[in-house]
């Protein structure tokens, strides 16, 4: 809105009127939503008198001396300061926020390792007999081909003593192979992003749990597609979801009575290009209820689970890109499944 005043026809007397009426008109029109331009001929005006005209407004632009001067009031430089005392009060606060949030993300950071660490050597726990059991197979077999390697020793053949000692030191390996994958998942290290083969790691995973899937009566099929992409993540955290999701299925099916025991592993191309892991059980399936709160932290169907070896199943897939989610079988029993997309990096 603008506004015209023409203060040329004033005289002095009458100027503390017109200043009156426009702190009433202030007092009326103060609050509404508008803004007016008022402009002034105050050529033959002093001091005092454009000082009483940007009392009454916001701010007054005044030509002097060929050039354009912006007159504030009192009040809205105060105002201007507060408002910069109160963007600079924010900034700090933001700067301050900024940093526990980081820090408050970076302790989350840890305590997901530490966690996810703690699952692993629990779950490592659980194997111990097993373990146990497929270490001494090639140590027992070490000890029998060393054996017969003296025996053939001392029958001067050296043919036999040959094959003995090739058969300890195959035997050997094998031992150390076993004691290699369990010291890879116990270990506690930051995330890394390999080049990780599914098939491979889903096989070194397999041979740890061997023993108790034997223990368990537990017949193992598995349906692993050639020519799968390597994903980029973490083989070590990988390979912690399959093996969560194996002793799992195990655990659920140690309970049947009646029919076979059986787990299905397969691995193939998802519908993007990525990898897709599927590991069906034929246990007592799951409550339609469960399905959908499976993952979630604290959340169990075990009497004594704690509810967090499918929760950081399912963090850690979705920190490599990946989605993790299950579903009853056809038949009795329950299928996970995950998938991997390929050339994403895990996220620390």
């Amino acid at each position: 809105m603008r506004v015209a005043g023409d203060t040329t026809w004033l005289l002095k007397k009458d100027w503390r009127d017109f200043c009156d009426y426009e702190d009433g008109l202030n007092e009326v029109i103060g609050n509404q939503r508008l803004a007016g331009l008022c402009s002034y001929p105050l050529a033959a005006c002093g001091a005092i008198e454009i000082l009483d005209v940007v009392r009454t407004h916001q701010f007054a632009l005044a030509r002097r001396h060929g050039s354009w001067d912006v007159v504030e009031t009192a009040g809205l430089k105060r105002a201007k300061a507060e408002i910069a005392r109160l963007n600079e009060e924010l900034e700090q606060r933001v700067v301050e926020r900024t940093s526990q949030l980081m820090q408050a993300s970076e302790a989350l950071r840890e305590a997901q390792a530490e966690l996810a660490h703690v699952n692993r050597v629990t779950a490592m726990g659980q194997l111990a007999a097993s373990i146990t059991h497929e270490v001494n197979q090639p140590l027992g077999a070490m000890v029998n081909n060393a054996s017969a390697c003296v025996r053939w020793l001392a029958a001067q053949n050296l043919e036999e003593v040959q094959r003995s000692a090739a058969l300890v030191v195959a035997d050997g390996h094998r031992a150390a192979d076993i004691i290699g994958r369990i010291r890879a998942l116990i270990k506690k290290e930051p995330p890394r992003t390999d080049g990780v083969g599914m098939n491979e790691a889903i096989l070194e995973v397999m041979a740890l749990t061997h023993g108790e899937v034997v223990k368990n009566g537990v017949a193992v099929q598995t349906r692993l597609a050639e020519g799968l992409p390597r994903i980029q993540g973490d083989r070590v955290q990988l390979q912690q979801v399959i093996l969560n999701v194996i002793l799992n299925a195990v655990e659920a099916m140690s309970g049947v009575s009646e029919g076979a025991r059986e787990l299905r592993i397969g691995t193939g191309q998802d519908a993007a290009g990525g990898v897709l892991v599927t590991v069906q059980d034929s246990g007592p399936g799951l409550y339609p209820e469960s399905v959908d709160r499976l993952f979630d932290a604290f959340y169990t169907t075990k009497p004594g689970g704690m509810g967090m070896g499918l929760s950081i199943c399912r963090s850690i897939v979705e920190a490599h890109g990946g989605q993790i989610w299950a579903a009853g079988a056809a038949g009795p029993g329950a299928t996970v499944q995950f998938t991997l997309p390929v050339g994403v990096s895990v996220s620390t």
